[in-house]
């Protein structure tokens, strides 16, 4: 009886072991995998994100540039509905604009500088704050200008923020929205011509040891 019962315990104590190596065996398979699903969904999110922001940064310089110079030098509107949507053209008043229409622009600097950007996977749009400058307009005023003999005007600078959304399988920017005319632009920092450069030191040559004469006496012969 006793040896029947020992028996019973064995077998009930190996089940209880085999149990917990399942539910160990288990419990680790089941962690391992939420770490695995977790790694490729961080990176699929990472390079979802990454592809947005090369996607969107592209969009946004490319398409201002094209703008400035549809504003400047007359440039053709037809290149515009390849970065905004139409909607976007029809309500940017600054395409309407006659200020340069006066004058030929035959060079000019342009500047866009990006400040703030959101870009999420999950978002069906992005966004983006930019500060748009130009200068170094060169040009002269067409016969029709009021003053013939005036130089092209300044430029405003100018705060914007983009919102990008797709259309038709791709990006367009679908607002511009003016946050700040004529904001205040930390110059960049400029070498002062009056200050005088800092004294550098002169390399000194070491003195070369000049040979000594040294006198032996001769030893006494044994």
């Amino acid at each position: 009886m006793s040896q029947r019962l020992s028996q019973q315990q064995t077998a009930i104590r190996s089940r209880a072991q085999r149990l917990r190596f399942f539910s160990r065996s288990s419990l680790y398979i089941a962690r391992t995998l939420l770490l695995v699903f977790c790694g490729a969904a961080l990176c699929v999110l990472s390079f979802v994100s990454c592809a947005r922001l090369a996607n969107l940064y592209i969009l946004v310089n490319e398409g201002m540039a094209q703008r400035a110079e549809c504003i400047l030098q007359d440039g053709s509107l037809e290149e515009l509905p390849s970065f905004f949507t139409p909607e976007c053209i029809a309500a940017d008043g600054r395409l309407s604009d006659t200020t340069y229409d006066s004058y030929t622009i035959t060079s000019y600097n342009y500047i866009l500088d990006f400040s703030r950007i959101r870009v999420w996977p999950w978002y069906s749009t992005l966004q983006v704050d930019v500060l748009e400058q130009v200068d170094r307009i060169a040009g002269y005023a067409n016969a029709n200008a009021s003053d013939p003999d005036g130089a092209p005007p300044a430029w405003t600078p100018t705060r914007y923020r983009l919102e990008a959304r797709r259309s038709n399988g791709s990006w367009r920017i679908s607002s511009l929205t003016i946050l700040e005319l004529n904001p205040d632009i930390e110059p960049l920092p400029t070498a002062d011509p009056n200050q005088s450069p800092l004294p550098m030191a002169t390399p000194t040559e070491s003195p070369v040891p000049s040979p000594q004469l040294v006198i032996g006496t001769p030893l006494p012969n044994p």
